[in-house]
């Protein structure tokens, strides 16, 4: 049995060799913590998708790129919405120079991305697109893996995960 994420780990590699090497200098938060949080949330975008029954690998690539914005632009500030043309300038990248042999990200699926990636830092705003709320999960969960303090919209997308994966947590 052999889970097909092929496409995330290219994208991925490639982000990574793109952003490694990259200064903290003017940045809201350092790049090593952009590094760690891009890979974490895209292992638990995977596991995510496999358990809400959404594409595990689409999931991966959303999250992986979900904080492209605060890593190009260096600010955490509208870094959602800042993300839009980054989006599709790495989807661009993998099709045209990352892809090799891979398949193509689809314009259904850039749509899919480009949507969840701009939106998931609207946590108080309910989405009826399931990607979109599942990555308001992903990123909450992972903030608090990494002992962030929860509080505000994240609590709810929190909750939602601990509940998708029958966890429970002594509340503080």
């Amino acid at each position: 049995m052999k889970l097909d994420v092929r496409r995330l780990n290219r994208i991925l590699s490639n982000i990574f060799n793109d952003i490694k090497n990259l200064s903290d200098e003017d940045r809201d938060l350092p790049i090593k913590w952009s590094v760690m949080h891009m890979y974490t949330t895209s292992q638990l975008g995977v596991l995510t998708g496999l358990k809400k029954g959404l594409d595990p690998e689409l999931m991966g690539i959303i999250a992986a790129l979900h904080d492209i914005g605060a890593i190009k632009t260096k600010k955490r500030e509208n870094h959602a919405r800042n993300a839009s043309i980054y989006v599709h300038e790495l989807i661009d990248l993998y099709n045209g120079k990352w892809r090799g042999n891979l398949s193509l990200i689809t314009d259904e699926e850039r749509i899919i991305i480009h949507e969840a990636v701009v939106s998931h830092s609207d946590k108080d705003i309910l989405s009826t697109d399931l990607y979109i709320e599942a990555m308001k999960d992903v990123d909450s969960l992972d903030r608090y893996l990494h002992g962030i303090n929860t509080k505000g919209g994240h609590i709810n997308h929190l909750e939602n995960m601990l509940d998708l994966f029958d966890i429970s947590i002594a509340k503080s």
